[in-house]
C-alpha cells in the first residue's frame, strides 16, 4: 500500500470517528427529552442507521 493510499485510509478513518461522535453527541440530546416528537424520533432513527453504517466502513478499513 503506498503512502497515498495510507493517508487517505487514515484520513477516512478520522473523518468517521469524528462523525460518530457528533452522532452520539445529537444522541445524548435526544435521550434527555422528556416526551420527543416524531421528527426528532425520526432523527434519532436515521442517526442510529448512519452509525451502523459507520461502523460496518470502520471495520472494512481496519481489516486492510
Amino acid at each position: 500500500m503506498s503512502t497515498m493510499d495510507v493517508d487517505a485510509k487514515t484520513e477516512r478513518i478520522s473523518r468517521l470517528q469524528e462523525e460518530m461522535e457528533s452522532l452520539h453527541r445529537a444522541n445524548e440530546q435526544y435521550w434527555r427529552q422528556v416526551n420527543p416528537s416524531q421528527a426528532a424520533k425520526a432523527h434519532y432513527y436515521r442517526r442510529q442507521e448512519r452509525l451502523e453504517e459507520i461502523r460496518r466502513e470502520l471495520s472494512e478499513l481496519q481489516k486492510a
